[in-house]
């Protein structure tokens, strides 16, 4: 968002934790393993792909920047890991608008202060998770300086989920429909985001249209793909790359401010 935005955010700074405590609390409130579920779940998903992918399919893994043989279930893991942020954010904070509303009816707070504090929830299972990968990546002994690089794709993909989201919960107060769509269009871009697949098996064109030139231009293949460059394949993105990230940033926040200009300040009268 703006200059403005930015220091209003700052200024409720101990709000935005509140949401975030909350949403961390709640989330394996009331199970048995608690936050042992944030590195089961997305181990159990790297299972079950890596079992389809690699032993059914017989997919083959691109070698790791070391030089040595790759692994698929390391690389798909730092695809699922880049992605999992992105999905779980937009789902939990699209609604989170919605369940703020008592309190957004009693006092007047930044509508983009509920969404930051789920996003950051969600955010520190991913640093989790990250933790987790970088130590199987020093085990495979694959080890780089371009690990330093990975703050830089993290603090961008995160002001794009912010900023999408943001936009996102606050239509999603005016036409509860939205939530539903971005549903259905976040699993449909799981699987035009090569995940589970490498970009390189994807034609380069299907009956004249340029299908890997559309698909790589979706803003998560370009965050999937860098932090796979920088962590898996030891590798500075390209200056391409890097201007597509930016790109893709920028307009997320455009849109975030222009909803939020048009439609934000009215939010709590909308609930």
């Amino acid at each position: 968002m703006s200059l403005g935005t930015r220091a209003s955010v700052w200024s409720y700074r101990k709000l935005v934790w509140s949401f975030a405590e909350r949403d961390l609390k709640s989330k394996y409130r009331g199970t048995l393993f608690g936050w042992v579920w944030a590195l089961l779940l997305p181990l159990a998903t790297v299972l079950i792909y890596t079992v389809v992918f690699s032993v059914v399919f017989r997919a083959e893994p691109p070698p790791f920047g070391n030089g040595k043989p790759g692994n698929y279930a390391v690389w798909l893991l730092v695809g699922l890991v880049t992605w999992s942020f992105f999905a779980v954010a937009i789902s939990s904070g699209i609604p989170n608008l919605l369940g703020a509303g008592v309190l957004l009816q009693k006092v007047y707070i930044p509508s983009v202060i509920p969404v930051v504090g789920s996003a950051i929830a969600t955010a520190s299972q991913t640093l989790i998770e990250f933790g987790i990968l970088l130590v199987i990546l020093i085990i495979f002994v694959n080890v780089g300086w371009t690990w330093l690089l990975l703050p830089f794709i993290l603090a961008l993909l995160f002001v794009f989920v912010v900023a999408l989201t943001t936009g996102l919960a606050i239509l999603n107060v005016y036409a509860r429909d939205v939530q539903q769509i971005v549903t259905v269009i976040v699993q449909l871009m799981f699987f035009l985001t090569p995940i589970i697949y490498p970009i390189t098996i994807v034609p380069e064109s299907w009956h004249g249209i340029p299908v890997r030139t559309v698909m790589s231009i979706n803003p998560m293949a370009q965050f999937v793909e860098a932090t796979r460059d920088v962590l898996y394949h030891l590798r500075v993105p390209t200056l391409g790359q890097t201007a597509m990230l930016l790109g893709w940033t920028l307009a997320a926040v455009l849109f975030a401010r222009l909803v939020y200009v048009k439609l934000g300040p009215r939010v709590g009268e909308s609930i």
